[in-house]
């Protein structure tokens, strides 16, 4: 799109006078987004992981695509795809790995894409062949850059709904994307925060595909961005709950091993049966019969069924 339409459309005057009139839009999102962001730093990066994969997850819905959270997990750990959804696991993937990353806007497009990580074209899927490339892509990322900079005065809330609105207008990935632009503006909603990484819209991802003025837009973001950070409480606390719960009911068994895998299946999303035994500090054996045992209690999830490369999760 021409730098002129795409100011038209993406006038940043326009958003920072919409800033100004949300302003107690803005702060109670802000204060929402914080709140969150101390919960998850008291739980660890476990927590980071498991918002994560809810995230990514909705991400691919959004654009279509059928992949679910648990079929992302056993692909990050490396247990096997699933025929026909190679194309939406490796957007998942990708997804994944940036909003598991510490707090911090993008940097260099070409590298927070992954343009680098492929040499040739053809190896590339189909929907990174469809983004403009080379020069084009130079001048999108100009255009882009050129348009952050102009609200670098803004709240990062405010610059994270702008910045999903100019990606797509500067086109810089392929026509239908919601991956890319939404983790990208979720990370720059998040860069002040201290442990989360990015700013949990699943709970209102029709804000990733709705449209209106500035004005419209941004107070849709910002009321998702609360929504968001709502859900990703209700999450944690789930996931806290349970570990009360089934801590009181292990604390009977014989020893301290059923209390510490308690504890490491709180801390990550996904556990197999080697890491729950260095976790507990248990034999291999040993680990998947208490693994075993948890889950004939109803306390734990089996989310492979591919004998010894068996995962585990959190019944929360």
């Amino acid at each position: 799109m021409p730098r002129r339409a795409v100011r038209s459309l993406a006038d940043p005057a326009e958003w920072l006078a919409a800033e100004a009139r949300l302003a107690a839009d803005l702060a109670r999102a802000a204060a929402d987004l914080a709140r969150l962001d101390a919960v998850v730093e008291g739980s660890g990066e476990g927590m980071v992981t498991r918002l994560a994969l809810i995230e990514a997850e909705a991400m691919i819905l959004a654009e279509g695509g059928r992949v679910r959270r648990e079929q992302i997990g056993r692909d990050m750990m490396g247990r096997g795809g699933v025929p026909g959804l190679a194309a939406d696991l490796g957007r998942a993937r990708w997804a994944l790995r940036r909003l598991s990353a510490r707090p911090g806007a993008p940097e260099g497009l070409r590298g927070f894409l992954g343009l680098h990580e492929t040499e040739a074209p053809a190896a590339l899927p189909e929907s990174a062949r469809t983004r403009p490339a080379g020069p084009e892509f130079d001048a999108a990322e100009a255009e882009f850059r050129a348009g952050m900079d102009e609200m670098a005065g803004a709240h990062p809330l405010t610059r994270a709904a702008y910045a999903f609105r100019l990606w797509q207008l500067a086109g810089l990935s392929a026509p239908g994307s919601v991956a890319e632009p939404a983790v990208a503006a979720a990370r720059i909603a998040a860069q002040e925060n201290r442990l989360l990484g990015f700013a949990p819209m699943a709970a209102a991802r029709a804000v990733w595909t709705s449209g209106g003025e500035a004005d419209e837009r941004l107070s849709r973001w910002l009321g998702a961005t609360g929504n968001g950070a709502m859900s990703a409480l209700m999450s944690v606390r789930r996931v806290d709950d349970w570990a009360k719960a089934t801590s009181a009911v292990v604390s009977g068994w014989k020893g301290g091993t059923p209390l510490r895998m308690v504890e490491a299946l709180r801390a990550r999303p996904l556990l197999d049966t080697e890491d729950a035994a260095v976790l507990a500090g248990i034999s291999r054996d040993s680990a998947e019969r208490l693994l075993a045992r948890m889950q004939s209690h109803g306390m734990i999830r089996e989310l492979t069924g591919q004998g010894r490369f068996r995962l585990w999760s959190a019944a929360a």
